[in-house]
């Protein structure tokens, strides 16, 4: 009955709001199945959020299920509180109190043995304290390694499960340690003499944890147990992943803190097709293919290294500092390494080598790990040091100096798509470079057009002599070297349209971003480039014009390795489009405008709505403001993640991650002429494998309001 239902909740809501004997922060009140639906996956995001806790001590799972009579919880939470801020711990805590089960993980630093101690203390306290409370210690998550907890629960029942396991693993073969031991009720394996028991074999549960009152002397049947038990494993006799930890260097561990924080908790093995993290995976289904397995590899890697003298630091800090004299003078010593590695010397670093090749460097694990593992960022570290003891392909080199080069080979532009397009050509560079497909540069000269329309170039000058009245209505586009010289006209339509819209367009001079170099791990070159890259932007930004990027995974760029490398202060403030759209409001649109609504779609870049999660939403904003709606897409990666797709190793990674849900989407015939992709790569990832251009959302609102 809704009114009765209401009646409760009001009775309820006054009763909290009256009562003074307990402190509360607040409380809110969720109704309707969206809004619960919000509350249960906030409640699924509290483990990831916990997890991102900043600092060495992070929460531990190992006393995270406990589950007391729902009568006792407040009981039990109060003495368990006591229990860790007597320690001086932090914590957090939630859980289902319907059933009594309470999730809680102490923040511990698992490298500082005296801070692992702690687990075989607080383990102890609060499973007195669950038994005190007639509760358990695992309540939801299994017995595991708190196994040795199994006969003070279970009481005079465990011998119980001993004879169960003694039926179905006589040699205890399956999951030794956990749960229970088998017992020699039965007949004892053929190899296992009674009178000869093995030297793991522990003693048998004590009298006094089966409930019964203790006896002198032993029974022949404890006896027996006692002969064939190996023991149960123990909440301290385990190894830890601590351990391996505390053998990294402090200075390497803080360096590599995108890898290393990874706490294993596997939101990264995720099946939905339409969902961003992480494509390698789910087009592999290898563990070494997804974030958790690639950070479990790069810490291996990191504590190998240490073991054997190598400070990877300081291999990282001359490989920055490496001029062209030291690439010459280490040529022999690579080539020497790499012709040892074709002949099968082992080598750890190849296996990781391998996991990392197959990364999309999409970031998508970056803003959806809740941890924020950071792939490409150890990536790149990973690759600056392998290269510099191996030889890099040259594909890494083209792929490196691409905004370098481009603007050569575009003065140069049809003999260049016309060598592309010869098949011999073709064969080779996929043979000798391992690239294909590799995209055409536009017949359109974007600089040509430019000056025809009279746009001017963003410098201190000409943007000096704005007024404020026209420094409101006017933007500098960063220009990037994907959208300029392979979709010249993408960047034409977008001028065209802010200048219908009575925005001053200025657009600075071409110059390299550094992405390509980043991702490649060429980290000298990218620092040096950045801070070239970022001179020059702010010296632009001092006029208040806002600077506006177009491709959203270069624009993010700047905010996010720009900013690890050069410092926040050091980086210049450039908006993704949509992000300055929004801040105009109404004031973008003419009022004599009306547009017919062709119900477009949107297909938001990985990058973009993982790391910039509200940028689809306030395309949203920009459409609605014409009086458009915008449908927002969820798809997973389209597979291409800027040169990865273009990679002859990667193809046919690249078209299954495709095939997961952009082709079903874009070969849609409903769907022609209404999706816009936010992304380079998608678009070119869809005219590749689908035959099928897609629209940029400004290209798209162009041609709505040309159509008006």
């Amino acid at each position: 009955d809704p009114d009765e239902l209401s009646a409760r909740i009001d009775a309820f809501t006054r009763h909290l709001s009256a009562d003074t004997q307990v402190e509360r922060l607040g409380y809110t009140l969720a109704c309707g199945r969206e809004q619960v639906g919000k509350v249960y996956a906030m409640r699924k995001r509290a483990v990831g959020l916990l997890g991102n806790v900043q600092g060495e001590k992070r929460p531990i799972p190992f006393v995270e299920d406990t589950a007391v009579p729902p009568e006792h919880l407040a009981d039990y939470i109060a003495e368990f509180r006591a229990a860790l801020d007597a320690r001086g711990l932090d914590y957090g805590m939630f859980g289902h109190v319907d059933a009594g089960v309470l999730h809680v993980r102490p923040a511990i630093d698992m490298k500082d043995p005296e801070q692992e101690s702690l687990v075989r203390e607080i383990s102890d306290e609060v499973a007195e304290l669950t038994h005190k409370y007639h509760g358990l210690l695992w309540g939801e998550h299994g017995k595991g390694v708190r196994s040795e907890y199994a006969p003070t629960f279970f009481g005079e029942l465990y011998p119980t499960l001993q004879r169960l396991k003694t039926a179905f693993d006589p040699r205890n073969q399956l999951n030794p340690g956990k749960i229970a031991t088998p017992s020699s009720l039965s007949t004892p394996p053929e190899d296992v003499e009674p009178s000869n028991p093995p030297e793991t074999a522990g003693p048998s549960i004590p009298s006094e944890a089966t409930g019964r009152a203790p006896t002198t002397g032993t029974t022949a049947t404890e006896e027996a147990i006692r002969l064939v038990d190996p023991g149960l494993l123990t909440i301290d006799g385990v190894p830890t992943r601590g351990q391996l930890d505390r053998q990294i260097d402090e200075r390497v561990w803080q360096a590599h803190a995108s890898a290393v924080y990874c706490n294993g908790n596997g939101a990264c093995y995720n099946y939905d097709p339409d969902d961003a993290m992480c494509p390698s995976w789910k087009a592999t289904r290898e563990r070494i293919h997804s974030p958790k397995g690639r950070a479990s590899l790069m810490r291996e890697w990191l504590r190998l290294q240490g073991n054997t003298g190598i400070d990877v630091v300081e291999e990282s800090r001359k490989k920055k500092a490496e001029g062209a004299w030291g690439f010459i003078r280490d040529f022999p010593l690579r080539v020497k390494n790499s012709i040892q590695q074709r002949r099968g010397e082992a080598d750890f670093s190849h296996q990781v080598y391998d996991a990392m090749a197959g990364c999309l460097a999409c970031k998508s694990c970056a803003g959806q790990c809740p941890v924020k593992v950071n792939v490409p960022e150890f990536r790149s570290q990973f690759l600056e040091v392998y290269h510099g003891r191996y030889q890099r392909p040259l594909r890494d080199y083209l792929i490196g100096g691409l905004e370098f080069m481009i603007p050569h080979l575009a003065s140069i532009a049809p003999l260049y798509n016309a060598a592309l397009q010869n098949r011999l050509i073709e064969r080779l560079m996929a043979r000798h470079i391992g690239m294909v497909d590799s995209p055409l540069i536009s017949r359109a000269s974007l600089k040509k057009q430019l000056a025809a329309w009279g746009i001017s170039e963003a410098t201190p000058t000409s943007l000096g002599l704005l007024t404020e009245q026209q420094k409101a209505r006017s933007v500098v586009l960063v220009q990037d070297a994907f959208t300029s010289y392979f979709e010249s006209r993408l960047v034409m339509d977008i001028v065209e349209l802010l200048s219908r819209l009575d925005i001053r367009v200025f657009v600075a001079p071409f110059s390299a971003n550094g992405k390509p170099l980043n991702v490649q791990g060429f980290l000298g070159a990218f620092e040096r480039t950045a801070e070239k890259q970022a001179r020059r932007l702010r010296s632009l930004t001092e006029f208040g014009v806002p600077l506006v990027g177009i491709d959203p995974a270069m624009t993010l760029t700047y905010r996010q390795e720009y900013a690890k490398a050069l410092g926040p202060e050091a980086t210049p403030d450039v908006l993704l489009l949509q992000e300055w759209l929004v801040t105009l409001g109404q004031r973008l649109v003419p009022s004599d405008v009306a547009i017919d609504d062709p119900g477009f779609r949107l297909l938001s870049h990985c990058t973009e709505k993982t790391n910039a999660p509200g940028s689809p939403k306030a395309w949203q904003q920009v459409f609605a403001a014409f009086g458009l709606e915008l449908e927002l897409v969820d798809t997973g990666c389209c597979g291409m993640s800027g040169t990865y797709g273009h990679e002859a190793r990667n193809v046919e990674t690249s078209k299954t991650i495709y095939g997961l849900s952009w082709q079903a989407l874009v070969e849609d015939e409903t769907n022609a002429g209404k999706l816009l992709a936010t992304g380079y790569s998608c678009r070119s990832q869809a005219k590749r494998l689908s035959d099928t251009p897609l629209a940029h959302p400004l290209q798209g609102l162009l041609t709505a309001i040309k159509r008006a």
